[in-house]
């Protein structure tokens, strides 16, 4: 699969070519952590898009335009939009096609994932779920490369002076884990225990409204288990996006993970604490068709959020929600 645009997420390639999301999963993967098959569409692949597409001139324009007093609102909308008509080039979709034909190619489904070359800063890139064809997965690749000029992250970046054009947004695309099935959750640790929360279905619990476990690993583990209300559960919606919906009574009754499942997230957390010499939260899911659970994205600390300063009169800046 290896090649100029698309490479397995094996640890050999760092974030600035794969970027930070998977960059760091392809780390633990090394560590022995299971996380989805999957590959990482690159920097480079990016770059050929915006080359090809002639794309670097239209961003130009949009962001002299942004600084000479338009929206930024409305800026940002042109350069996505340009990138969304702009076509994917034949070399980095030839070798999309490949990458997914060695995950299992047509039927197979997927997750398509934006993977920033930097950590994020409250800046929500796009997701797609259930992919099950070479081309909606070459489609999503190329919206995720657009949204790289979200709104927020363009105002971002103008703010703390960083050249718009020299901004990349690798694409990772992995086996789909079906924790709408089953449960999702958080493994972080704090001092010589490992917290847990866990809810059925997907996304991150709320902390009030989820289990929540402390796990003191070891050759004999302790285990103090809360259950939590989990009231409501996020399953998947057809034929893609996703729906919250009641969970049922035995549901909110019964704890989502088991002990022997506890003791493997635990020693996960406690490696990638290892690995990255600093407090780490993992987000993890559970297929529900394997029973597997998986670490699906990983969080070193905490960054601070950027904020975008106060604009010039008539200039529009969204702020966060």
């Amino acid at each position: 699969m290896n090649s100029e645009y698309a490479v397995r997420l094996d640890g050999d390639l760092g974030p600035e070519e794969i970027g930070v999301k998977a960059a760091r999963l392809a780390e633990l993967a090394t560590k022995g952590i299971r996380v989805p098959e999957g590959f990482a569409v690159t920097a480079a692949a990016y770059r050929e898009f915006v080359r090809d597409g002639r794309l670097g001139p239209v961003v130009g324009r949009e962001i002299r335009r942004f600084r000479a007093g338009r929206d930024l609102e409305a800026a940002a909308a042109a350069i996505r939009s340009a990138f969304r008509d702009a076509p994917v080039p034949q070399a980095v979709a030839d070798e999309i096609l490949a990458a997914y034909k060695e995950l299992g190619g047509e039927g197979t489904e997927v997750a398509v994932r934006c993977s920033p070359v930097t950590t994020p800063d409250a800046v929500d890139h796009e997701v797609f779920l259930h992919l099950t064809t070479g081309a909606d997965v070459v489609a999503a690749c190329r919206r995720c490369f657009g949204s790289l000029y979200d709104t927020v992250a363009v105002g971002n970046r103008e703010a703390a002076g960083i050249d718009q054009l020299k901004v990349v947004m690798p694409v990772t695309v992995q086996q789909l884990v079906r924790s709408d099935l089953v449960g999702s959750g958080t493994a972080r640790g704090e001092n010589t225990f490992v917290r847990v929360h866990a809810t059925w279905g997907l996304g991150g619990p709320q902390a009030s409204d989820a289990d929540l476990y402390s796990v003191h690993p070891g050759a004999r583990p302790l285990i103090v288990s809360h259950c939590g209300a989990k009231l409501t559960k996020i399953v998947s919606a057809e034929p893609r996006g996703t729906r919250t919906v009641p969970t049922t009574p035995d549901e909110r009754a019964e704890l989502v993970l088991s002990e022997d499942e506890l003791r493997e997230l635990a020693g996960w957390s406690v490696l990638a604490d290892r690995h990255f010499r600093r407090p780490t939260t993992l987000d993890w899911a559970k297929d529900g068709l394997t029973g597997r659970l998986y670490v699906v994205e990983v969080r070193p600390g905490v960054p601070p959020a950027m904020t975008i300063g106060t604009p010039d009169q008539g200039v529009r800046v969204p702020q966060y929600r």
